[in-house]
């Protein structure tokens, strides 16, 4: 384990403990909380807070088990080498393209987020032109250094940190004084009306989920960083360990604070909910703000996408033979994935291409299918714990190991599993869950045809 450290798989270790907690801590904090809310809410009604609170448990064991893989070999890159090991250079191979190709189209998602949310101060300028702006800067700091990268992480992370605690404890004095509001006043009772907790019914309780997971994904992000974590034995299972504690404060509590506040049946899906209930406790001025920390978000998100698909490039392609693998499975004199990183940003570029031919219809249809090609990866990442342990003696095991073996793997495949059926039989989730099966099934069945990923 020692070796493994010092060798940090080729990168240089220079993220500090102080740099892993804060991009686990930013890493739940995204756009998918400061604006995807509001649909969550509209479908689910207050029972959406139970959605956050389970799916925020599932994936507290998905990254138990995932920190147990890391911990297990620090010379891995990222989690397609385990799935490699455990699984077979095939499935690997496929699930690793996936992931990529999954991380890559989320980067056009925000890349699209960032202009969008520029055009509140200038309505005037096309869309594509600050998202591109902020992808050239974020790119070059990424290729500076990964210290570089986490410095900016840290700063993304102290203003979303900073704007949600403030407006959860705003929201709970003002309950305390009996504020008033454009809704009366801020109270738990607001949970209860309108039909109840469950005021769409199970159907709509159910409906939540797929957006619920959206706004979770990247949390896995936190094993990329161990690779380059300076003590990655200590600040990882830290950093995880914690998770359930931010998913209560940054999560549940923020959307208590604005229920309390807004009736969920008024809660707009065309404004940040964080805005709305500002503005209707007489709080005026605050839109440009909060999307200020809107768009802080989603360059944050855009930059982590930039260094995950950096990563899982270099790691599909290191060692490698052929012009592809050796362009991109060597690092640069900085220590990190330089043309790796350069090619992934290229294809985030093609976004505006993509929304001028299909429309921003297609393109969230885009986004939507990379959602479910994520369910997919976890399945296969629980599988490739569950054959880790078997194969691992119990003396060979780290400290830092998922409890409860394998009885809670099997939980969490069957939770996702669940999903996938349930995108499935409802009509608006359908045909981006059918797209990533569909996209699966056809990368497995094309490496069949290759001798080099058997």
């Amino acid at each position: 384990m020692s070796e493994n450290q010092n060798k940090g798989a080729g990168f240089k270790r220079t993220l500090s403990n102080t740099h892993i907690q804060l991009i686990a801590l930013g890493g739940t904090i995204g756009t998918g909380l400061f604006l995807g809310v509001g649909n969550s809410i509209q479908l689910s009604g207050p029972s959406v807070i139970l959605t956050y609170a389970i799916v925020g448990a599932f994936m507290f064991l998905l990254m138990r088990a995932l920190g147990e893989l890391v911990l297990s070999d620090l010379s891995k890159h990222t989690y397609v080498d385990f799935i490699k090991k455990y699984l077979g250079n095939g499935t690997g191979f496929i699930m690793g393209y996936l992931y990529w190709i999954s991380w890559v189209s989320l980067g056009m998602a925000e890349l699209t987020a960032v202009g969008i949310y520029f055009k509140y101060w200038f309505p005037s300028v096309n869309t594509w032109v600050p998202g591109l702006i902020a992808l050239a800067v974020l790119l070059i700091i990424n290729i500076i250094s990964a210290k570089f990268f986490g410095n900016l992480e840290f700063s993304f992370a102290i203003i979303k940190i900073i704007t949600v605690l403030a407006f959860v404890v705003l929201i709970a004095c003002l309950m305390i004084f009996h504020v008033k509001t454009d809704y009366t006043n801020i109270s738990f009772a607001k949970l209860f009306q309108n039909n109840g907790f469950f005021a769409n019914g199970p159907v709509g309780f159910l409906q939540g989920f797929q957006m619920v997971i959206f706004a979770f994904i990247g949390v896995e992000m936190i094993g990329f960083t161990a690779s380059e974590a300076k003590d990655p034995d200590k600040t990882l299972p830290k950093a995880i360990n914690e998770m359930p504690v931010r998913i209560s404060l940054f999560y549940v509590l923020a959307i208590i604070a604005i229920l309390v506040t807004v009736p969920w049946n008024h809660v707009s899906t065309s404004e940040s909910p964080f805005v709305q209930a500002l503005e209707a406790t007489g709080i005026h001025g605050t839109g440009s703000i909060i999307n200020f920390v809107v768009l802080s978000a989603a360059v944050s998100a855009l930059n982590s996408y930039i260094y995950s698909c950096g990563r899982l490039l270099f790691s599909m392609t290191y060692k490698g033979k052929g012009k592809w693998n050796q362009a991109f499975g060597k690092l640069s004199k900085q220590q990190v994935p330089r043309n790796a990183l350069i090619f992934s940003a290229f294809l985030i570029v093609l976004t505006p291409l993509i929304t001028f031919l299909v429309g921003d219809k297609a393109f969230n249809f885009i986004a939507s299918t990379s959602t479910s090609m994520f369910l997919i990866i976890w399945i296969l990442m629980i599988l490739t714990h569950m054959k880790y342990r078997k194969q691992t003696p119990a003396n060979e095991l780290p400290k830092f190991r998922l409890p409860a073996y394998p009885l809670l793997d099997y939980l969490m495949i069957l939770f996702f599993i669940a999903i996938i059926v349930l995108l499935l039989i409802l009509e608006s989730f359908r045909i981006p869950m059918i797209t990533a099966l569909a996209i699966t099934f056809i990368l497995l069945t094309i490496s069949k045809f290759y001798k080099q990923m058997d």
